[in-house]
């Protein structure tokens, strides 16, 4: 019996309305339909597609409402493809851009097999905690945004000692306004503290939240015994990642953590020096970044971090190469621990790491 060729169908999500097209095997394509997005004309629009008795390859694009969409129209497809629409430069560069040019884009692609894949859960407990982290990283960076403001607002009045953390504390910071020339100053200023106080109120609501969503998950507990791994580090590398087993090698984590190397070629001569890739998750770099840096502290004992750390820049000579190459090996500890569901075995850390690994980091960083 002969199989049947897919349907190629592409959804253009917006929160009014959305867009749904879909082209045959031969490049020929469907009327496109818009409608209202709601779960139940969406669901009735792809269940439409199915009447053509052929199976349903369907496309969209990563973004806010992409979850939602995902869980409504999984069941009723034979593939779904959530795709990075930063990829996608036959639809950003279009001269005449519109959702329906958008829609015949993706489904060109899809037809091609050019678009880039992007993993996307359905575990709906991951989500939440997924989500509750981030909301707790966006008070984390108000905090920040409000004490930078605070320092400049001061600096604009003329008071130019600011004494590191103090400035900030509910008991000490009368002493700083009262430098102020006048009330209308020290009211702006107690406005912004009242920001920040709200902000570390609601960061410290949402960690509660984290911690008890977190609870679930065993290997956030695991996480906390490497070295320079802390409660919070283990909370964002178990939300963001979700599912170890979205990535098929540790090179795929790296890259997607901002600390793959990328190099571009033309004629067999680079265009310009290999570095590291800035597209991925900053948040994991930044974990790693941040556990490197607890561990080898001067203060700290003796551990394994510190030790591959030492080994490391023994071998390449450079500081920055020794830090990213440790960097990257507490990642793939962490991926690995959640992939074999195994405990943390500290002798396998710090083993000898292969020399032509390290060489090639060091020539990919050179300059």
């Amino acid at each position: 019996m002969k199989r049947k060729t897919p349907l190629y169908a592409a959804l253009d999500l917006h929160s009014a309305y959305s867009v749904l097209g879909s082209m045959d095997h031969s490049g020929k394509t469907q009327p496109r339909m818009r409608f209202a997005t709601e779960a139940e004309r969406l669901r009735a629009q792809v269940s439409a597609l199915k009447q053509k008795r052929r199976p349903v390859h369907l496309t969209m694009e990563a973004g806010a409402l992409t979850r939602w969409a995902s869980g409504i129209v999984r069941p009723l497809v034979e593939r779904l493809i959530i795709c990075e629409p930063r990829h996608n430069r036959l639809i950003n560069s279009n001269p005449t851009k519109c959702d329906e040019a958008d829609v015949e884009g993706m489904c060109l692609l899809l037809r091609l097999g050019k678009l880039k894949e992007v993993w996307m859960g359905v575990d709906r407990a991951r989500e939440i905690y997924r989500a509750l982290v981030y909301e707790l990283l966006n008070w984390r960076d108000a905090q920040r945004e409000l004490k930078s403001l605070l320092k400049a607002r001061y600096r604009q009045w003329g008071v130019l000692k600011l004494g590191g953390l103090k400035v900030f504390s509910k008991r000490l910071r009368q002493e700083y306004l009262e430098q102020l020339a006048g009330e209308e100053e020290r009211r702006m200023l107690w406005r912004i503290y009242a920001q920040h106080d709200h902000a570390i109120a609601q960061w410290k609501e949402t960690l509660k939240e984290v911690n008890r969503s977190g609870r679930e998950f065993w290997e956030v507990r695991e996480f906390q015994r490497i070295p320079g791994i802390g409660p919070m580090a283990a909370h964002i590398f178990s939300a963001i990642i979700e599912e170890p087993a979205r990535f098929s090698n540790k090179h795929k984590l790296w890259k997607y953590a901002q600390l793959g190397i990328t190099d571009r070629t033309s004629d067999n001569k680079p265009l310009g020096y290999q570095r590291l890739d800035r597209r991925g998750n900053r948040e994991l770099k930044n974990l790693s970044y941040h556990a490197w840096r607890t561990a080898c502290k001067s203060t700290t004992g003796p551990n394994v971090i510190k030790a591959f750390y030492q080994q490391s820049r023994q071998r390449t000579g450079s500081v920055r190469h020794a830090r990213l190459n440790t960097q990257r090996k507490i990642l793939e500890t962490m991926w690995m621990i959640w992939l074999r569901r195994q405990p943390f075995d500290p002798n396998k850390f710090a083993q000898q790491q292969s020399a032509p690994q390290e060489q090639g980091t060091v020539k990919a960083l050179r300059g």
